[in-house]
């Protein structure tokens, strides 16, 4: 691993300890940290899976379809071939073989920070500070999706059958989306919330600034494309609601990689205490 990436991953445990992903977290740094890391993964996603129950609200419920996506398509590529399943769960930390700069991580992290400042800020009554920070959440939920979306399209492939092609790292954030659509059925298929998600043309518009809130209508307008630029817009209120859904997606990933290590790993205790809906998905 990158050396900036061990200090990235020593950043996040940090935040951890400090509570901000899940008090059960904090807890067993405190009660198991000279144990294994798998008793961390463990308490993560119990406490992933407690909110869950506990709230049964919408992003509950998208969170909790999240993390089950994630675990389908990490079965059925393992059916085909274990090697490049594991791929999966090692993009957290580790690049895809080959391939330099694929780990999710840097993505993951941004996306954990910025889902954090949004609860923060939402508390002001500044409005332009939370405009501002929404699109850096939206940004950063985008980010992580084209990221991801490399590695659910090469385990696709390989679920069918198909040969892995690592120039889809390279590919552009639309044109992943397009591929993936037509593995999977896009919006009308099984993956489809990641697609009702994902929104290459505001994420351009954010990362080359063509992007202003008009707060007398009540809408976002946006450019993108090559000279000349195509003019957008979306209600504010649909943009927000994206940014806050987007939000959800950091959770299910680590969660769905964390029942996957206890499983393969052979966990025993953890194994036993898993949410029985997701460790049925991993039953072949």
């Amino acid at each position: 691993m990158k050396e900036s990436h061990t200090r990235l991953l020593k950043q996040f445990g940090n935040m951890a300890a400090d509570g901000q992903f899940g008090g059960s977290i904090k807890k067993a740094q405190q009660e198991y940290g000279h144990l294994s890391s798998l008793t961390i993964l463990h308490k993560f996603v119990l406490d992933f899976w407690g909110g869950i129950l506990k709230k049964n609200d919408e992003f509950s419920q998208m969170r909790s379809l999240s993390c089950q996506l994630l675990l389908v398509a990490y079965r059925e590529a393992k059916k085909r071939n274990p090697e490049i399943a594991q791929s999966l769960v090692n993009s957290f930390t580790t690049d895809y073989p080959g391939v330099p700069e694929s780990t999710l991580l840097p993505r993951w992290c941004s996306l954990a920070q910025a889902s954090i400042a949004m609860r923060e800020v939402a508390q002001s009554e500044n409005r332009l500070m939370i405009w501002q920070q929404a699109c850096k959440q939206f940004q950063a939920y985008n980010e992580f999706l084209n990221g991801l979306f490399a590695y659910l399209i090469i385990l696709w492939r390989v679920k069918d059958g198909r040969s892995v092609k690592t120039n889809v790292f390279d590919a552009t954030y639309a044109n992943k989306i397009d591929q993936f659509g037509a593995l999977t059925g896009g919006d009308d298929g099984a993956f489809y919330l990641f697609f009702r998600l994902a929104r290459p043309k505001i994420r351009n518009a954010i990362a080359h600034e063509t992007i202003w809130l008009d707060s007398v209508e009540n809408k976002i307008r946006y450019e993108e494309g090559r000279h000349p630029r195509s003019e957008y817009e979306m209600d504010l209120t649909e943009f927000m609601g994206l940014a806050a859904a987007g939000s959800h997606l950091a959770q299910p990933y680590l969660a769905a990689i964390s029942v996957i290590a206890i499983i393969e790993e052979d966990y025993e205790l953890g194994k036993k205490e898993l949410p029985p809906p997701l460790t049925r998905l991993l039953e072949y």
